[in-house]
């Protein structure tokens, strides 16, 4: 059984770390001025910031473009605008796709390296200043935390004198924390005091909301045929049951596409009413029936896991895979022999864990998705079950 789960836990990290792509339509644009159609692969700003996946319209090969090869590329829906710039991120200035945000007398632009945001302020004559927003990481000194509180306080100063034009715009800056939308703000509110000639302040920021990864919640139901289940006392020694259960539940799933195409972190809560195992023999020479019964008055299982689906079309093949811990209550175990009780014995509640593997189909249903797979559930000691379960996510 370790070699189950074993093997469930590698299918899994196997998945993670397939290559995939995340297609999105777009164009790039090249550095004599044309624009190309076809499908960009849509993935995190770091990456992007390094490389663009392009594949023309009608052209079944992709080509990586780096910063330089290209002026830049955009994804359609008035989606992400990356260009080529050369800008000073770690003090060695280098070429990046530079996220462009706005465009007017102030421009802006984002790099993302190491996980650490670094938005580029340039003011119409060329001047330019850096605001830096560190990911936070548990492991920072006291040292580290007070560095960057200084260059912070620098930077804002830095940020501040090349807004002086414009006293909103200063103002706007002031805040304790300041997130994409608001630099945005900060730079529109710039524009609207400095333009003169009645230009338009370009903003191609989109929505915050389609920068961030989406969640779905689902319901379930199941049937599930256990082929070993032994109770965690094993008051009676060497008995292994076998049975069927149903189950119902609710999840919630992260969609991570633009990290692994098709894929969702899922988090599961299902519950299974009252249960009864049986493991029947017969002794003495065939003419002594005994029966063992094995029961619980509910089953609790939390899982969690990666969902993976293939392909592009309405209904996509899908594997899935995880660990689950099982919560047992009422456990009781009752042994006949010749129509008579021997034994009945009652404890209390029991806690478990191992893993799941599963194959199945994904079907689109509008916005929302069905799904039907068979899975495999096991631990180390007392249980192995065989399940199908159908699923619909809002």
């Amino acid at each position: 059984m370790k070699k189950i789960i074993l093997f469930a836990l590698l299918a899994v990290s196997a998945t993670m770390a397939m290559a995939q792509i995340n297609p999105k339509s777009g164009i790039i644009i090249t550095n004599s001025g044309d624009t190309i159609r076809g499908i960009i692969d849509f993935r995190t700003n770091e990456t992007l910031s390094r490389e663009c996946e392009f594949w023309a319209e009608g052209k079944t090969e992709g080509k990586t473009y780096k910063p330089g090869d290209i002026e830049g590329f955009r994804f359609d829906d008035n989606g992400k605008y990356f260009v080529t710039r050369k800008l000073d991120v770690d003090g060695k200035p280098r070429l990046y796709f530079a996220e462009f945000m706005v465009k007017g007398m102030m421009n802006l632009y984002c790099v993302v390296e190491n996980s650490d945001e670094h938005f580029f302020f340039e003011r119409e004559d060329g001047e330019m200043a850096k605001l830096t927003s560190r990911a936070f990481h548990m492991t920072s000194t006291l040292q580290e935390v007070q560095d960057k509180m200084l260059e912070k306080k620098k930077q804002y100063g830095k940020v501040k004198y090349l807004l002086r034009d414009s006293w909103t715009a200063i103002e706007d800056m002031n805040k304790p924390e300041v997130s994409r939308k608001q630099l945005v703000n900060v730079v529109r509110d710039y524009h609207k005091d400095v333009c003169t000639d009645g230009s338009t302040c370009m903003v191609y920021e989109y929505d915050e909301k389609s920068d961030k990864e989406k969640y779905y919640f689902k319901f379930f139901t199941g049937f599930a045929y256990y082929s070993r289940e032994k109770s965690c006392l094993e008051y009676l020694p060497s008995k292994s049951y076998t049975g069927c259960a149903f189950n119902f539940g609710i999840g919630v799933e992260l969609n991570i596409g633009r990290r692994l195409k098709g894929g969702s972190v899922e988090l599961g809560l299902s519950y299974s009413p009252k249960n009864s195992f049986e493991h029947d023999v017969v002794v003495s020479k065939g003419q002594e029936p005994s029966q063992t019964r094995y029961e619980k008055k509910s089953s609790t299982v939390i899982s969690l896991g990666l969902v993976k689906s293939f392909g592009n079309g309405k209904i996509l093949p899908l594997v899935r895979g995880g660990a689950i811990g099982v919560f047992d209550r009422g456990n009781r175990e009752v042994c006949y022999y010749k129509s008579r009780k021997k034994l009945d014995f009652s404890w209390g509640n029991t806690w478990y864990y191992g893993g799941y593997l599963g194959v199945g189909a994904q079907m689109a249903v509008g916005k929302h998705f069905a799904r039907l797979h068979a899975d495999l559930y096991a631990d180390a000691h007392t249980m192995t079950k065989w399940g199908i379960t159908a699923e619909f996510g809002l």
